[in-house]
């Protein structure tokens, strides 16, 4: 990245990049802290500011993108299950390329365990209400189905439009649909 388009971005977000172009190129397993920064243009020490370990910075990564999805919800002020499921997988899909990454280096276990605390966030928030009552066992179910479709529409480029993913999710999630 120039200095020029640096300025552009927080820090946070110039090592989130770096990883994440990184990961395109080599196995997530190989990439060091070192090269990170080096990618980033930033020191050891200001990576160690921002993030404790690599993995956090995938975590990072998936935390800007829940970011956008409830300020997305808030500012829609539309909480039915389409709503929410649509504005969901449309923020997959403009994430593709890390979608991309995380297939690529088989890094499901990091989305599945991002997915299965934001589900009960959304849960027990009941910005998702499900026809059964909420247990652990119900969130663990939807997130780990919800992984296997993101990780195979990823895989096949993301062809199917987001509307058709909905209405299957509707069909199978277990959540209220109004």
């Amino acid at each position: 990245m120039t200095e020029a388009s640096n300025k552009k971005y927080t820090t946070k977000e110039l090592i989130i990049f770096g990883l994440f172009e990184m990961m395109m190129e080599k196995p997530y397993a190989d990439i060091t802290v070192k090269e990170i920064c080096e990618q980033s243009d930033v020191s050891r020490m200001t990576f160690y500011r921002n993030f404790h370990t690599k993995e956090d910075v995938i975590f990072g990564q998936f935390e800007t993108v829940y970011s956008t999805f409830i300020k997305r919800l808030v500012i829609q002020n539309r909480f039915t299950f389409f709503d929410v499921a649509t504005t969901f997988f449309t923020i997959i899909k403009e994430n593709q390329l890390m979608m991309e990454a995380i297939v690529q280096n088989d890094l499901s276990n990091f989305l599945l365990n991002a997915l299965r605390g934001y589900i009960k966030t959304l849960v027990d928030n009941e910005i998702l209400k499900t026809r059964e009552k909420s247990t652990e066992m119900l969130v663990a179910m939807i997130s780990g189905g919800l992984t296997e479709v993101i990780i195979t529409w990823t895989k096949d480029g993301m062809k199917q439009p987001v509307d058709e993913l909905v209405i299957f999710a509707s069909k199978y999630m277990h959540f209220k649909t109004n």
